[in-house]
């Protein structure tokens, strides 16, 4: 008689440990990638939103360089406004409180977008003057300053162009202060690919 060939148990427990331990480092990066992904869509899909209410308030001859951020508000696609709660700050920064800010609105996406000072305009009606929006993609604090959920700022220049922290022109200047690239200031989980 010939003697059969199986696997043992030991070498199926080990088998099941070396995919076990797989599947606990791979799982989590699976889900934060596909968070991520999630997240970036909605940041883009807030950019879109920003040229389009550029494109209507210029097209009804409300945008000059006095433009605030506030005047585009109207023209902004929101479930409601938050006036409760924290959110992310940008990447290094910690929370912002919605019962504080003049502005929190919250997006069918479940993201808040939100500015600090309602009085900052566009300053200038050249290539350099903009405006700024934070966007967190979740709505929610994660309780740290640097990682996954953290605002993005975006900068909404005169002309209808939407750049981020990281990739916007050098002096770039609403009118409250002028600002320069600083890459480090981007989330992680965002990139215009």
């Amino acid at each position: 008689m010939r003697a059969r060939s199986a696997f043992t148990l030991a070498e199926l427990l080990i088998a099941l440990l070396i995919l076990g331990v797989i599947a606990t480092f791979t799982i989590p990066k699976v889900l934060q990638s596909q968070q991520d992904s999630q997240w970036n869509s909605s940041a883009k899909e807030v950019a879109g939103m920003f040229t389009q209410a550029q494109q209507i308030l210029s097209s009804k001859g409300l945008l000059n360089a006095n433009t605030r951020r506030e005047d585009f508000t109207p023209y902004f696609n929101y479930v409601r406004v938050v006036t409760t709660g924290l959110v992310d700050g940008r990447q290094t920064q910690g929370s912002d409180d919605c019962s504080t800010m003049p502005l929190c609105l919250q997006l069918h996406n479940g993201g808040i977008l939100y500015f600090i000072n309602p009085n900052v305009s566009f300053s200038s009606t050249l290539s350099t003057g903009a405006i700024s929006f934070n966007f967190d993609p979740d709505g929610q604090y994660s309780g740290s300053t640097n990682g996954p959920g953290k605002a993005v700022l975006f900068f909404l220049y005169y002309d209808g162009r939407v750049r981020t922290y990281g990739t916007i022109d050098p002096n770039t200047c609403p009118s409250n202060a002028c600002y320069n690239p600083t890459p480090s200031e981007d989330p992680p989980w965002f990139s215009w690919n």
